[in-house]
């Protein structure tokens, strides 16, 4: 799992100027610049990034992109809900940046007869992009709450979100970003996009 290659624990990033720095296992590089995000997630280095906010601003909303795994290939619906995927998983989505996607359990209601069907699982509508609102560090599954409601920790600064991506610990100022999660017909390939409208958690 992509979780594991990030399980170093934390050091300090080099800042926010220009690239910004890396960290590699829990230890701090101003000198290793990365591509983006895309290169950190298949070497398992974590960059803090600048946010690059009058661009990003200016930049029109990108169309749905396939969803792929970290050697590149698509990931369908069917595929990834069959497999074992129960905890939070990294994946690379909407602009190349890795997003965790994120399953729930359902599970019927019981018949008439008193027997209910098995439960099932599913894919939620949206998923959590794991750069860091603080300095754009790579976050990773808290391993502390795995064996309970899950979340999200910053090996660079300490910030930390539950399993919706709020923030429960600063220095976060915001929660994790969300994008759209989609399965094209008819093949169910997965697509994600950016969300537009009201956020989803503040329904739960």
């Amino acid at each position: 799992p992509f979780a594991a290659a990030f399980a170093g624990g934390g050091g300090s990033s080099g800042g926010s100027n220009g690239i910004g720095g890396c960290f590699i296992g829990g230890s701090s590089s101003s000198s290793a610049p990365l591509a983006g995000r895309r290169a950190a997630i298949t070497t398992g280095i974590g960059c803090a990034l600048s946010s690059g906010a009058p661009a990003a601003a200016a930049r029109k909303p990108s169309p749905p992109q396939p969803v792929t795994d970290r050697n590149g290939a698509g990931v369908t619906e069917t595929a990834w809900l069959s497999a074992d995927h129960s905890r939070a998983e990294l994946v690379l989505g909407l602009d190349g940046e890795p997003y965790f996607l994120l399953t729930e359990t359902v599970r019927p209601a019981a018949g008439s007869e008193g027997e209910a069907a098995p439960p099932t699982r599913r894919l939620l509508e949206y998923a959590i992009k794991a750069e860091c609102t603080h300095l754009g560090c790579l976050v990773q599954e808290d391993v502390a709450l795995l064996a309970g409601p899950g979340g999200f920790a910053c090996p660079c600064h300490g910030s930390k979100y539950d399993a919706t991506g709020a923030v429960t610990r600063g220095p976060a100022p915001a929660p994790l970003g969300i994008a759209r999660v989609t399965a094209r017909e008819p093949d169910g390939a997965l697509l994600m996009s950016a969300w537009e409208g009201d956020d989803p958690r503040r329904r739960a």
